[in-house]
């Protein structure tokens, strides 16, 4: 039962500006060198910045660290994130 709680946290620390450590992550939906998409068991973050890349992935654990400058963190909704083809609309006009 305490193994379930874990896996439910999120957590997301941000070093410098320069480190983004993410836990609590489901999957990686998707990521460049400007944006990432990351579906967590709160709901989808979307991290943006520049020279932004994928350090440690492992998704057994829940965990993910992006490298470079961090210069946004929006949470959506999970009424919202479950209307993908919605955001990634509204992402790109």
């Amino acid at each position: 039962m305490e193994e379930q709680m874990v896996k439910s946290i999120q957590n997301i620390v941000v070093k410098d500006r320069k480190v983004c450590e993410l836990e609590g992550v489901k999957k990686l939906d998707s990521f460049d060198n400007k944006e990432f998409l990351i579906d967590t068991t709160s709901g989808y973050v979307h991290i943006k910045g520049n020279n932004l890349s994928l350090g440690v992935m492992d998704m057994e654990k829940g965990i993910l660290s992006i490298f470079g400058t961090v210069d946004s963190i929006v949470f959506l909704d999970k009424s919202k994130s479950d209307k993908k083809e919605g955001f990634f609309t509204k992402l790109f006009k």
